[in-house]
């Protein structure tokens, strides 16, 4: 055997091992890249129809979301900077316009409500955040006149559970506002949003968060109007007519007579006493047809009242 066959074959083991140890670590490196990348789309497909995508309707814009109990915030979207032009001595210059931040309580200890139930006044550029209490909610956003419909296009949280606020610090959402027109959120949750559980900013005098509470409970959750059941009714019978003719007045009593006073005879003896004989009347006697019914002998007759006082 020559030299150099030898040498070949006593190096060969050698080269076969080193590209061994060169393989595995680069293709431990890419499987990683590759699961990442797969956990990454399955992030970005669950998002998809939430308002976390490119395809969101462009009034609000998500910013970041976070799950809770200390997890890490993932980024959606960058925070857009909001310039205002200055015009001061003639001279235009651009200022960047600070943003607030909002923070809004979903569920918990107000029930199935959004705490403040609306904000005013939010200009261009700031940010809400929703945090999310007990039980299961969503901030989703619908049309005016559908308060219980999902619009097309529009931000949606999807489901944050913390069920008995055992996720803290709980799951938060924020987004921010790109236009100042009014925007209508609602819960999703079933039943929800038939019991009023509805979210507005800078609603108007012509339409207001209590006309937009109002119709999501007529609506019963549902998305349209719930229709009048069960039709008109036969009308109510008229009154029954009584059948027992009416009483004749009672007949008024006659006239008293009006009786004249007869003179009698009679004396007074030594000790006081009297001794007179008077006959009356009958028709002096004041009611003859009640006084001294039942009574026996004599006449129905009156006295004076004067008369009483001899003694």
């Amino acid at each position: 055997m020559k030299f150099g066959s030898w040498l070949a074959l006593a190096t060969a083991p050698l080269a076969i091992a080193t590209k061994v140890q060169n393989a595995y670590p680069d293709n431990a490196a890419r499987g990683k890249e590759i699961d990442l990348d797969e956990k990454a789309i399955a992030i970005a497909n669950g998002m998809a129809g939430h308002g976390l995508t490119a395809d969101a309707n462009t009034e609000i814009v998500i910013i970041w979301v976070n799950p809770g109990s200390g997890a890490a915030t993932t980024t959606i979207n960058q925070k857009v900077t909001v310039t205002q032009t200055v015009t001061v001595g003639g001279q235009t210059s651009t200022a960047v316009a600070p943003g607030a931040t909002h923070t809004v309580t979903v569920g918990g200890a107000a029930g199935l409500a959004y705490s403040p139930p609306q904000l005013d006044n939010i200009p261009i550029g700031d940010t809400v955040v929703f945090e999310f209490q007990s039980k299961n909610h969503t901030v989703t956003q619908s049309a005016f006149n559908t308060p219980c419909k999902k619009l097309e296009g529009g931000m949606d949280s999807g489901f944050q559970p913390n069920p008995n606020n055992t996720v803290s610090p709980p799951p938060q959402v924020a987004m921010q506002v790109m236009v100042s027109t009014p925007l209508w959120f609602y819960c999703r949750q079933a039943g929800h949003c038939g019991k009023g559980m509805v979210f507005s900013i800078n609603p108007t005098a012509a339409k207001t968060q209590a006309m937009f509470q109002q119709m999501a409970i007529a609506q019963n959750g549902t998305g349209s109007a719930t229709p009048i059941t069960g039709g008109s009714g036969a009308p109510a019978p008229p009154p029954a007519q009584s059948s027992a003719a009416a009483a004749p007045p009672a007949a008024a009593p006659p006239p008293a007579s009006s009786g004249t006073v007869t003179t009698g005879q009679g004396s007074v003896g030594a000790d006081g006493s009297c001794s007179c004989t008077c006959q009356c009347a009958p028709g002096s006697f004041p009611v003859n047809a009640a006084q001294g019914v039942g009574a026996h002998g004599g006449w129905g007759g009156s006295l004076p009242m004067n008369m009483a006082a001899i003694s």
